[in-house]
């Protein structure tokens, strides 16, 4: 992904300090809700995620980097906050669960969580 040519309407970048696949995942998360004319900041659930950024999204292609990556995504590991959860509980499972490094699921957030609702932390979009 080339960072320098991200053009959105209603993604601010200001806020997002890391440049790596979750990161360039949520961007094309929300750009891609953005082409779709989706409710950028309606509720939307965790199983919603694959079908809008499938893997191969942002060159991430690799079966288990692109679970980790959404795991990544989804969990406050290097201080991300993407989401706001119905179920506070979760960001910090999520975390957990990305920072497991000896028996981490990658896919923890899709086989545990699919009907979870979630929506995008409106610090990350344009006024």
């Amino acid at each position: 992904m080339d960072w320098s040519k991200i053009d959105s309407n209603v993604l601010s970048l200001t806020n997002i300090h890391n440049r790596v696949n979750a990161d360039a995942l949520f961007v094309s998360l929300v750009m891609e809700m953005e082409k779709r004319g989706m409710d950028i900041r309606g509720k939307f659930r965790i199983s919603q995620i694959p079908q809008i950024i499938p893997r191969g999204t942002a060159g991430v292609t690799n079966y288990a980097v692109y679970g980790f990556s959404v795991l990544s995504m989804l969990s406050g590991q290097k201080q991300r906050d993407y989401f706001i959860f119905d179920n506070s509980n979760l960001k910090d499972e999520f975390t957990t669960m990305a920072n497991n490094n000896r028996n981490r699921d990658n896919y923890f957030w899709l086989k545990n969580y699919p009907d979870e609702w979630i929506q995008i932390n409106p610090k990350h979009l344009k006024a």
